[in-house]
């Protein structure tokens, strides 16, 4: 068996500033330049490839299920290569979302968006090992709040801008702007990034001889069951809660503002949720953001007809899931060993990419039967879900004690 790769050492003072740092603004920027490509690329597909939406949600669900498979190949990646050459992998990718604006043929976008997909695994993975590693246990939740923000606020700037540009601009145009702002990123994390010792190995990917023993950890299925449940109903809620808003409101631009006063409403629910768990343990945070969102999702399954129910309900919905989020990386780092640690982020972006495309898919059929019953089947989902993270958090407790 290998060596675990050297992430920056933990609680080092230097390490914090330079490795936290960089990561969080390299975040940052990848957000913002690629940001056209979330926000434009189904409206690409349309408007100027004359497609239907379902060729847009099928090349959406090849990309996250990539992203899944590639995220257990990137956490083994992180042993064999370093936390620094798998993060320049998934940057890569990021130069790759330009291209597809110069894209009109259905097999050159099949082709870009494979190997976009095959790119978020090792970005993932490599990302948040390097969170882990570079900040001091007793810090992960404001730490993790920062990270997640970092790359959401990104994005949020660089969908404002690209809905100013987009009014002069073409699509061609802001993606040669996107391939040559993400090979600067690529430079700066060349440049910002602290190398990492890779393991020597003659095991090749050994994917199942790394991840059969995680597999074999009480702890670690039930941080994948929490995992699974919780975004099993973010995936029905994210798809749902737009398309709900517009056929309550019949307004285009409603579900626009929904999602700025959700995001911003989320932000800060992060960096609370953040500071609590720093300074409160894991376990309250935990139950309170879990309970939360099975009841705003019976809140929207009762009052679904109701436009000032959908944005509450639904802000609460997206508050407490991104404060979940927030706690995952903690929960990784108390779950998993030194030599695991990226091992159990990748295993977790697979399924959580699993969950999204599961949820999209039981959202979209339920939601035709009766609109509050994808909401009132979330809730229990939510609710089992929260019933893993007590079970873990006890289950941790028991070990450290």
């Amino acid at each position: 068996m290998s060596q675990p790769t050297e992430a920056p050492a933990e609680g080092d003072g230097a390490s914090w500033n330079r490795a936290f740092v960089a990561l969080c603004l390299v975040s940052l920027l990848s957000g913002f330049i690629t940001s056209p490509f979330m926000a434009l690329f189904p409206v690409y597909v349309e408007a100027d490839l004359g497609r239907l939406p379902i060729f847009t949600a099928n090349l959406r669900a090849l990309m996250l299920m990539l992203g899944g498979f590639s995220a257990l190949i990137g956490g083994r990646l992180c042993d064999l290569l370093g936390l620094k050459r798998t993060l320049m992998v998934g940057l890569l990718g990021g130069v790759l979302n330009g291209f597809v604006f110069h894209s009109a043929s259905p097999l050159a976008l099949f082709l870009l968006v494979f190997l976009i997909g095959f790119t978020t695994g090792p970005w993932t993975t490599a990302g948040q090992s390097y969170l882990i590693g570079s900040v001091r246990p007793g810090q992960l939740g404001m730490g993790g709040a920062f990270y997640f923000l970092s790359g959401n606020l990104g994005n949020a700037l660089g969908s404002f801008f690209t809905g100013v540009l987009k009014e002069t601009w073409t699509f061609q145009q802001l993606g040669t702007l996107m391939s040559v702002g993400m090979a600067g990123v690529c430079l700066l994390a060349l440049w910002l990034l602290p190398a990492t010792e890779a393991a020597r190995s003659h095991d090749g990917l050994a994917l199942r001889a790394v991840y059969l023993p995680l597999l074999r950890q009480g702890s670690a299925r039930l941080l994948i069951a929490l995992r699974l449940f919780i975004t099993s109903f973010w995936g029905m809620a994210s798809l749902l809660l737009p398309l709900l808003i517009y056929r309550v409101s019949h307004s285009e631009s409603m579900p626009a503002y929904y999602a700025s006063i959700s995001l911003a409403v989320a932000a800060a629910c992060q960096l609370l949720t953040g500071v609590l768990r720093d300074r409160y343990g894991r376990l309250w945070p935990l139950l309170i953001s879990g309970s939360g969102f099975a009841l705003c999702g019976v809140g929207v399954g009762l009052c679904w007809q109701s436009l000032p129910a959908l944005f509450a309900f639904g802000t609460g919905l997206t508050a407490t899931a991104w404060a979940i989020s927030t706690l995952i990386p903690s929960l990784i780092n108390d779950v998993a060993g030194p030599q695991e640690k990226s091992r159990l982020v990748g295993l977790l972006h697979l399924v959580w990419s699993s969950a999204m495309v599961l949820g999209n898919l039981l959202g979209g059929s339920l939601v035709e039967l009766d609109p509050g019953l994808p909401f009132f089947g979330g809730a229990l989902l939510a609710a089992g879900g929260t019933l893993c993270a007590w079970l873990l958090c006890r289950r941790l407790d028991t070990k450290h004690h």
